[in-house]
């Protein structure tokens, strides 16, 4: 069972760097709940399966020239049969003019585009611009252009729109008014499976004629697809009027253009989301709240504070050596005193850490909010977007650097539910004292919200090496979370997400390639390890991933749906590594998230005791994010300490027991799409052994050919005997 969760936004040539970073600003805020945003480039759109689960196919504003010098042929041809199948595609600015069927730019100018594009969702041509003064270089043809929205050409509820106007204001700079038969004054074909959504107001002009007006030129149309949808838009309706650049608030014509955009933020939100729900994406609701004027149209969480405190170490000592090593890091000092907090700054790879002590005593907060709101203010973790080369860290440019404050606790002074409260770290230590383990947990760090656990110890190793081997560091929301390749880890409030810090040595008998394995399996064991939780339906996919049986048909909420599939696996779970080796022993960070409490974007470990609960009358306990991290800690530890001394082969039983691929058919790429089955694993390597259909002598060992989409398609093999 494949469910859609990928977001893909198109990052090749061609592309503006701002209109590609504030659409994933902005899909992020609306879709961030449920889906993947992931950044594409040509070379994965042509050697990667990404259509099994892509959800949508953003084109942002560019040059459209660039793009099909990279996409004509092959590319276009997968995208275009993926939606006419049933996928979704949205084009804005120039790729509103790369959906049409003919793009018709700046005519009888130097700027001159005209031509026939591939794609062709629209059967018409896109002509622009629609308002002349563009400039490629500057925004001195940028305007807030005045629409008028059709809401009931929108398949959305009209509660959505509030008491919204119906002219608004929205950012616009190149984009063109698509030649439906009203604007060329005739019947055309052009309009068969078109619904224009958004018109433009009456100061269009015809850009083979400025001097003729176009009178309710379209802004934004839907077109039927196939079984799919592309709506195609040439104003920026992704654009928050505080995403502009700051001599945008300074030139008189740009200044006046701001202050209408701002005054219509909470309009042009509500259009921008209904032109998703319009194309049946899941939106979060909180993105539509209206905050006219509030000055937050991010909508992301700000970041917070990291509290750390000794969890599973015992000694006085071992406690006392760890804190003073973290302290005498911090040689940096502030340059003043904030909230009678004095700054002590450990200036790292990529962020400068600002140690501090908590507050002792019945403080309310451990972390003065003054102090914190000082030195986190400009921490904005998708200002710049996660994949964007930020330069030299060492360069001393404060402004390209991450802030973080990590604050050292005991165990009497830890953070009450104000600084966390999505996680109760006194909870969490007193179920790691229980579950029977001594390294793994044995530093617990917390932050309410971050960038990624994984990116901040991998890119700070100097306060990697200072922390005490098994530390695990906990976020309840990532903003910037990290899986495989080039996936983003979807972190909704409810995943238990965390990185663990591993020093393992180098054995022979415990090869580091199979503790990826070892993770994923103690996760699974240590949830189904639990009394009555046995019959639980959770399972591994090769080679880290963990996944659970999901039937949209069967609601123990009592709630249904006329939109419901065929039972099957989704994926709930899965496991990220970093490395690096020096001394004989390799520094390991394993990533892991889990959904536990989250219904979305797939299921949960508790929406799955609720079923099983429901279908075998059981009445077994919802699962905590605290327990859920000290049992999977104190699992892996118990399974890690046999590791070491007898290797992976007598953990293939309980391995093969959860594993979804006994018997399985998998197709090997290398080898002409020779069918072959499942047979096992390799204890030692890892790699996925298989017998040849064909030739039942022949055993193929197959590992992953680098695909991020999907890790049972395109399988390359390797011949073994």
């Amino acid at each position: 069972m494949t469910i859609a969760l990928n977001v893909l936004v198109y990052s090749g040539p061609g592309v503006s760097i701002n209109s590609q970073s504030f659409a994933i600003r902005t899909l992020r805020q609306f879709l961030s709940h449920r889906y993947a945003i992931i950044p594409v480039d040509p070379d994965t759109l042509r050697n990667q399966p990404w259509e099994t689960k892509a959800a949508l196919f953003v084109m942002p504003g560019g040059r459209d020239v660039p793009y099909t010098l990279e996409l004509n042929g092959e590319i276009n041809s997968r995208i275009k049969k993926w939606v006419e199948g049933g996928g979704k595609y949205l084009g804005i600015c120039s790729g509103g003019y790369y959906g049409s069927a003919r793009c018709e730019f700046e005519p009888g100018t130097p700027k001159e585009i005209i031509g026939d594009r591939e794609l062709a969702f629209f059967r018409g041509a896109c002509i622009g611009t629609a308002y002349p003064g563009y400039d490629y270089k500057s925004e001195s043809g940028a305007r807030a252009a005045e629409v008028a929205v059709d809401r009931n050409a929108f398949n959305v509820p009209q509660s959505l729109w509030r008491a919204d106007p119906a002219n608004v204001r929205v950012y616009y700079n190149g984009g063109g008014y698509f030649a439906t038969s009203d604007v060329l004054g005739s019947p055309a074909d052009v309009d068969q499976d078109v619904t224009v959504l958004v018109r433009y107001a009456p100061d269009v002009s015809n850009p083979y004629n400025r001097l003729q007006k176009v009178a309710d030129a379209p802004a934004v149309i839907s077109c039927k697809v196939g079984r799919g949808i592309a709506v195609l838009s040439g104003i920026h309706p992704e654009y928050a009027w505080n995403y502009l650049a700051a001599s945008s608030f300074t030139h008189p014509h740009n200044r006046q253009a701001v202050d209408l955009l701002r005054s219509h933020d909470a309009y042009r939100r509500r259009l921008f989301g209904a032109m998703l729900v319009h194309m049946k994406i899941d939106v979060d609701q909180e993105a539509l709240e209206d905050d006219t004027g509030s000055g937050n149209s991010s909508r992301i969480p700000a970041k917070t504070p990291t509290f750390i405190v000794p969890a599973r170490v015992s000694g006085v000592a071992a406690v006392a050596t760890t804190m003073y090593s973290l302290n005498n890091a911090a040689s940096i000092k502030g340059d003043a005193v904030v909230a009678g907090v004095t700054d002590a700054i450990l200036r790292d790879g990529n962020d400068d850490i600002h140690i501090v002590n908590a507050a002792t005593g019945n403080s309310e907060r451990r972390v003065p909010y003054e102090y914190e709101h000082t030195v986190l203010k400009h921490a904005d973790p998708v200002a710049v977007p996660p994949w964007a080369d930020k330069g030299d860290s060492a360069s001393g440019n404060d402004e390209a650097r991450d802030q973080t404050i990590l604050v050292l606790c005991t165990q009497e002074s830890l953070p009450g539910t104000k600084e966390t409260s999505r996680f109760d770290m006194g909870l969490a230590l007193k179920y790691m004292k229980e579950a029977s383990a001594h390294t793994l947990g044995s530093w617990l760090m917390y932050s309410d919200v971050t960038g990624s656990t994984q990116t901040f110890l991998e890119k700070n190793t100097r306060l990697q090496a200072l922390l005490p081997n098994g530390t695990v560091n906990v976020a309840a929301i990532q903003v910037s979370g990290r899986g495989r390749g080039r996936n983003a880890w979807i972190s909704p409030v409810g995943c238990l997400q965390f990185t663990t810090l591993l020093r393992h040595p180098n054995l022979r008998q415990a090869p580091v390639v199979m503790l990826q394995y070892l993770y994923s399996l103690a996760a699974i064991e240590a949830i189904k390890g639990q009394p009555g939780y046995e019959g639980l339906p959770l399972r591994l996919k090769w080679p880290n991933d963990v996944y659970a049986l999901y039937d949209a048909g069967s609601d123990s909420s009592g709630d249904s749906s006329d939109d419901v599939g065929e039972p099957g696996f989704v994926k709930i779970g899965g496991l990220l590594v970093g490395s690096s080796y020096k001394n004989n022993e390799f520094t390991l960070l394993f990533g892991f998230g889990i959904s536990v409490a989250n219904p979305l974007p797939t299921t949960s470990i508790n929406k799955i005791i609720r079923d099983y609960n429901f279908k075998t009358g059981s009445r077994l306990s919802a699962m905590s994010m605290e327990k859920a991290l000290a049992l999977i800690t104190a699992k892996f530890e118990e399974l890690y300490r046999q590791f070491l001394v007898h290797g992976f082969e007598p953990l293939l039983k309980s391995y093969y027991r959860n594993w979804l691929h006994t018997d399985q058919i998998v197709t090997l790429a290398d080898k002409g799409y020779e069918k072959a089955k499942v047979i096992g694993l390799c204890p030692t390597e890892g790699l996925l052994q298989v017998r040849s259909l064909l030739n039942p002598s022949v055993v193929y060992s197959l590992q992953p050919d680098g695909n991020s989409f999907d890790m049972m398609k395109g399988l390359i093999s390797r011949k073994t005997n």
